[in-house]
């Protein structure tokens, strides 16, 4: 986005969609492709200009937002680019897959480094994003799902919270993860999921997680041993979510030390497979000083001291980083896949932006919720993602889309209005 347009352009869609002044930003510190400044981690994509990266974000931030403005720098917990499979994720196969474990002590130690980078950035506070630290999918020629992670690392933590098993019990039969992970025949094979919340993991809840995986079709409801194989399961993601928790309190400590705020971008309040810990664990954790995501039940349902700022998008972040992850590795899977299967790639995670659901009403309604002290969201609308895909096609292909197959790319998505802003809350 900051490729296409400069920071004010993006304060400015962002008060037309929310008839409202963002108080905060936050900038991309750390992506897909490395960090968006000069690091010794690791140089800065050169697709960028070298006097269009964080440092100059900043400054044009502190310029649009004033005085009282807040910059916040974000770390997404992918880094593929480190290249290293001593960081690696691994699946109960012992397979890799080519992103970091936050488990990890050495991951813990770069993300502290680049965050001590940021922070001399200038920014306010740093933004760990794990909407997707831990996949757990299916896969073209693989029988089941791949789960993660059951590093070295993560195994001697499960076990220091009281999960004992090893990493074949979700090899064997029955399968642990059947009762949460399901294919989607008629999605084209995507993977639906059942989130437990923390008070299933606390109170081992067999009961409600197998109603639901039942109702959800799951399961059948004759299959043997379900008790069994629900208390097993509720074991292992009550130490999970402990563990990631635990990781990401660690990760931002060097954040905490330097006077700065922090805050951890989540899918849901509940244990999403995809960033397996939950609202609950990382408060105990005291992980972080807030928590951005779409919901959070009210402080009577989980109670303790956490903040949270509404994410005006569904899964907060997710669809955002598929879509944005196609465009930085556009090259990449275009020498891979060629032009049509790029075509495809990009027009799939395109559709995914549907899930946007900033807008003055959603906005109006979040200021109404009294579990959240502000809200967050993107600012993109139609005509800037048509534009995103054109220039990236015109980048990567040396050719613009024809018109009638940029029409594909016209994506559904909230009208910004043009009624005059009034300060209020983050962005």
């Amino acid at each position: 986005m900051l490729r296409l347009q400069p920071v004010g352009h993006w304060l400015q869609r962002f008060a037309e969609f929310t008839q409202r002044s963002a108080q905060e930003i936050v900038l991309p510190a750390v992506g897909f492709s490395g960090p968006l400044f000069s690091s010794v981690v690791h140089p800065a994509p050169l697709t960028y200009k070298r006097n269009n990266l964080l440092p100059q974000w900043v400054a044009d931030s502190r310029d649009g937002l004033g005085d009282d403005g807040v910059v916040w720098g974000s770390i997404i917990v992918e880094m593929g680019f480190l290249n290293n499979e001593a960081l690696w994720l691994t699946d109960q196969f012992g397979d890799s897959l080519p992103q970091v474990c936050l488990v990890n002590p050495t991951v813990q130690e770069i993300i502290g480094d680049l965050i001590g980078e940021v922070i001399g950035s200038g920014v306010d506070g740093i933004v760990l994003d794990i909407t997707d630290a831990y996949p757990n999918s299916s896969a073209p020629g693989r029988l089941g799902y791949i789960l993660h992670c059951f590093c070295d690392f993560c195994m001697q933590a499960l076990k220091l919270k009281g999960f004992n098993e090893s990493r074949e019990a979700f090899i064997k039969e029955p399968l642990l993860s059947q009762l949460i992970l399901h294919t989607a025949q008629e999605d084209g094979g995507g993977v639906e999921h059942i989130d437990p919340p923390q008070e299933w993991l606390d109170g081992r809840d067999v009961s409600n997680l197998i109603a639901l995986a039942i109702a959800r079709r799951f399961v059948p409801e004759d299959a043997e041993n379900l008790q069994s194989v629900a208390s097993r399961l509720l074991a292992y993601m009550r130490a999970r979510v402990a563990v990631t928790a635990d990781a990401v309190r660690t990760t931002l400590a060097p954040a905490r030390a330097a006077g700065r705020r922090t805050a951890v971008v989540l899918g849901d309040h509940k244990a999403d497979l995809s960033q397996m810990v939950t609202l609950a664990a990382l408060d105990q954790a005291k992980s972080a000083d807030e928590y951005w995501l779409p919901f959070a039940p009210g402080r009577n349902l989980t109670p303790g001291d956490w903040r949270a700022v509404q994410f005006l998008a569904g899964r907060s972040t997710y669809y955002f980083n598929a879509f944005f992850e196609t465009v930085e590795t556009a090259s990449m899977r275009l020498v891979v896949g060629g032009i049509e299967f790029f075509l495809q790639d990009l027009l799939r995670s395109s559709k995914s932006l549907m899930n946007n659901k900033l807008g003055a009403g959603s906005v109006y309604a979040s200021g109404k919720l009294k579990q959240f002290e502000g809200f967050a969201g993107v600012p993109l609308s139609q005509d800037d993602h048509i534009k995103l895909v054109e220039h990236l096609t015109s980048a990567v292909t040396g050719d613009v889309l024809p018109p009638d197959l940029l029409k594909r790319f016209r994506i559904a998505t909230e009208t910004p209005t043009s009624n005059d802003s009034d300060e209020a809350s983050i962005v």
